[in-house]
């Protein structure tokens, strides 16, 4: 659930809705066409990489675009920033992960164990 806030810094509608009474019919941030701008060029670059030149690969990498973006655009809001989420992406990936014990899992006390350690 979201809530309005009452602090006015925070109603500043930064959305670009088009020149005058020539409107978009959809609402998107400024960040948004940074961030799509900036996943489009990736993924002309992977698809140049690849060797997939032509029309419909630029058209089918215009529409994962979009579809990364709303998904990015979903986390990012003014409390959390684009740097910050990046950042705990980087941090996310590299963490080191422990690998797991094989007999930390398996072991399973015996009655007489039990009856051991309870007395």
């Amino acid at each position: 659930m979201r809530m309005t806030t009452d602090d006015e810094l925070y109603r500043v509608d930064d959305v670009f809705l088009g020149p005058a009474r020539q409107t978009l019919p959809f609402r998107v941030r400024y960040r948004a066409y940074g961030i799509g701008g900036g996943l489009y060029a990736l993924v002309l670059a992977l698809e140049i990489w690849t060797g997939l030149i032509g029309f419909w690969p630029a058209v089918y990498g215009l529409l994962i675009v979009v579809w990364l973006t709303t998904k990015a655009m979903s986390h990012i809001d003014h409390d959390r920033t684009v740097k910050s989420a990046v950042t705990t992406l980087i941090h996310e990936i590299s963490a080191p992960r422990t690998p797991r014990r094989p007999d930390a899992t398996t072991t399973r006390p015996t009655l007489t164990e039990v009856r051991r350690h309870t007395f």
